[in-house]
């Protein structure tokens, strides 16, 4: 009786441990983000909505008050893995597209689509007031990455 309650116990502590490192581990993506783009400014702003979603969207601000909406972001832990999900109005039929986090350490992430026309990764990497994100892979049999260097307020 005293092992199934040790195993019955560890099982249990290891679940509530992994559930509450869940959004302890992508906190560091709340915020606004913001990149001076000549013509106006891009801003990415995420919030954490709950123990495993984070919600995110990015957005041109042109002149300080036209606001074009880019895309919307959930960053959701579902089934143990973390998932990047964009969605795109002029994209993908303005259907999300999942990308699967598969390197997580610290403040920085990579996700992945191989399936995915462009881009197949996309990676994430807080470092003070920067956030670093990153979109590349192949398209029409040319490789291709670009940058995203936000800074906070």
């Amino acid at each position: 009786m005293r092992k199934v309650f040790f195993c019955l116990s560890f099982i249990l502590g290891t679940v509530f441990l992994v559930k509450a490192q869940t959004a302890e581990q992508m906190k560091w993506m709340a915020g606004t983000w913001k990149i001076n783009a000549g013509s106006g400014v891009i801003v990415e702003q995420w919030q954490i909505i709950n123990d495993s979603t984070l919600s995110g969207k990015s957005m041109f601000v042109k002149n300080g008050t036209d606001t074009i909406p880019q895309e919307t972001i959930e960053l959701a832990y579902r089934s143990g893995s973390w998932y990047y999900i964009p969605t795109v109005n002029s994209q993908n039929n303005a259907l999300p597209v999942q990308f699967k986090v598969f390197f997580l350490k610290g403040t920085e992430f990579i996700s992945e689509n191989p399936s995915h026309d462009f881009p197949q990764r996309i990676a994430y990497r807080r470092i003070k007031n920067q956030l670093f994100a990153s979109i590349e892979g192949r398209k029409n049999g040319k490789y291709g990455k670009q940058n995203f260097d936000f800074s906070s307020d």
